[in-house]
């Protein structure tokens, strides 16, 4: 978290203080010390243990700040209730304060995000830092990438159950380069010999495209297995990248050197090549100086709906 991002500002503050000037929380004593920076959190994923903590920290904020409903504050508790240092655990080294609700939730978003982006177990030990970027919250959680050779001109990402292709997608492709219909994306090269890198970036919050790309587009995929196919049309499966976890991705899809490796390959159509030898065709476009490339930066933006007996051929 940092305190610059103004989602989350009135949060990250709050831990800052527990974790450099304790004396400024409550419950106040003297030398009192909070883990998460140098000590590790511990997560439990016992939802009891969570609303024990919970209701502990409530009952603490108001002990010491007295009531507060009604006026858009909500109790933060740093050492959160998913951990085991929360304040059920009876040493009083957690930390409570009344912040805006909205930032409260967002932060706790935030938390619950990550838990489940970086598959922390239970008992698993995680440590918090607070920043001062200024940036927007943009971090890069995975970044995959599959070489697939687009025959036909032809490329395709899909969710590992949802394989048949689509025509109206494929159609829509030819006139925007990237189309699908949720649960398949097609992408349509201008040459149909030379590789292309198709890379997959996970983010917690999309990027604009770069403002050297060819073009960019919104796309949206569901996967339902947490797996996505990279296909070459004419040579079957490049590779499989798994994502975080099941469910819907949003972002946009962007390209670059579409048009460079198209040229290449056309002067290569312009060469004498009635006699070349397959080994000769292939050094030469090997040596293509163009590196075409198609990103899907995408984030998580909710569960999956379960496929159907027949929707997984769609």
């Amino acid at each position: 978290m940092s305190r610059k991002d103004v989602a989350v500002k009135e949060s990250a503050l709050h831990i800052y203080d527990a974790q450099k000037r304790p004396e400024r929380t409550f419950p106040s004593f003297v030398g009192k010390s909070v883990p998460g920076k140098k000590e590790p959190l511990l997560r439990p994923v016992d939802r009891k243990k969570h609303d024990e903590n919970r209701d502990k920290s409530i009952r603490e904020c108001t002990k010491v700040l007295g009531t507060y409903t009604g006026n858009g504050l909500e109790c933060d508790e740093y050492l959160f209730t998913s951990t085991k240092e929360g304040s059920t655990k009876g040493d009083n080294r957690f930390p409570v304060r009344l912040i805006d609700g909205k930032d409260n939730r967002k932060g706790g978003d935030r938390i619950n995000e990550l838990y489940t982006l970086d598959r922390i177990p239970d008992g698993d030990p995680c440590y918090v830092k607070i920043t001062d970027w200024t940036g927007s919250s943009m971090a890069l959680l995975t970044d995959q990438s599959v070489a697939a050779t687009p025959g036909r001109g032809v490329l395709e990402v899909y969710d590992a159950e949802a394989y048949l292709g689509d025509s109206a997608a494929l159609d829509a492709a030819e006139q925007q380069v990237v189309a699908g219909n949720g649960y398949h994306l097609y992408l349509l090269s201008l040459q149909p010999a030379i590789p292309a890198h198709i890379t997959i970036r996970i983010w917690d919050t999309v990027p604009e495209a770069p403002t050297d790309a060819e073009g960019h587009i919104p796309v949206s995929i569901e996967s339902v297995t947490g797996i996505l196919v990279v296909n070459q049309l004419e040579f079957g499966p490049a590779g499989e990248i798994p994502l975080p976890r099941p469910g819907v991705y949003e972002g946009r899809a962007w390209w670059s050197d579409r048009q460079a490796a198209a040229d290449y390959y056309n002067s290569y159509l312009e060469q004498d090549i009635e006699d070349w030898t397959s080994e000769q065709t292939r050094d030469y476009l090997t040596q293509c100086p163009a590196k075409e490339r198609y990103v899907l930066d995408l984030a998580y933006t909710g569960d999956p709906e379960p496929l159907g007996e027949h929707e997984a051929d769609h």
